[in-house]
């Protein structure tokens, strides 16, 4: 199992109110510094970040992260205030997001991910990437402050990384509380609700089996590559929010469980 501890990590910039054409293209360098990646330490019992690197425009083009040779990268996320209004802070009047994404690696690539073959993992999900965002804590942990895209009506809410290999996809996810489960894999409108008038990070997690983010990477010695983030869309578009420039505080955890078992 794996148990993880408070992370905080403070967006020390100041941002001037503008206009963001969402979808997010990635076609500013600086797009490159709003986004993390999020790996498990070698205990298990922490998240360590990571920047994101930009790639060529085009259709290898976004930003990127390299998988590493253990199942722990969990998540690809942004708080960084110039998104309030679109990804971060009251999303109530969203109807949708959506991601395209994509993987450049060598054709012997084998995903992985934490848990896989175990007793306590064995659900048989492959590796896959799908749609997460966490309400701002105000308090002790609540299972209501972390949501996965979780759609039993269709499976464009998440992308299978093997997949990828074949080309790049394009994921989508309604605001809808019955296509979202909680840290627990409970589904409740009401605290749904709530959470997406109070976003404080939204992103990818990563993980397989039943498990939404134990964790990925690639198996020792079969290949190499890395994870591409083309754009990251909300819709509705939204105006300007002069309360952008505000940072947020953004705080990982405390997860208890190695994130999420999947629950119809």
């Amino acid at each position: 199992m794996r148990w993880l501890l408070a992370v905080v990590s403070t967006i020390a910039l100041t941002v001037t109110s503008a206009s963001v054409a969402f979808a997010v293209t990635f076609d500013n360098p600086q797009g490159n510094f709003n986004w993390k990646v999020y790996d498990y330490n070698a205990s298990g019992q922490a998240l360590s970040s990571r920047q994101p690197f930009l790639v060529s425009n085009g259709p290898d083009g976004g930003i990127a992260f390299n998988f590493l040779y253990t199942p722990d990268t969990a998540l690809f996320i942004t708080g960084h205030p110039s998104y309030r209004g679109d990804l971060i802070g009251d999303l109530s009047s969203k109807t949708s997001v959506s991601a395209k994404v994509g993987v450049t690696v060598t054709p012997s690539t084998v995903f992985t991910y934490y848990g896989e073959g175990t007793p306590s993992n064995a659900c048989g999900t492959p590796a896959n990437a799908r749609f997460f965002f966490q309400r701002h804590s105000h308090g002790p942990f609540s299972e209501f402050d972390y949501w996965w895209s979780n759609s039993v009506v269709n499976n464009d809410d998440h992308a299978l990384l093997e997949t990828l290999k074949a080309g790049d996809q394009t994921i989508e996810a309604n605001f809808v509380w019955t296509e979202w489960s909680d840290f627990y894999g409970h589904r409740d409108e009401a605290a749904f609700t709530a959470a997406l008038q109070d976003v404080g990070a939204m992103g990818l997690s990563f993980g397989g089996g039943c498990f939404f983010e134990n964790g990925v990477g690639i198996d020792p010695g079969t290949g190499s590559g890395y994870f591409r983030l083309m754009d990251f869309s909300t819709t509705p578009s939204t105006a300007d929010d002069p309360l952008a420039s505000v940072v947020p505080e953004l705080v990982l955890a405390p997860f208890v469980v190695p994130t999420l078992i999947s629950i119809p």
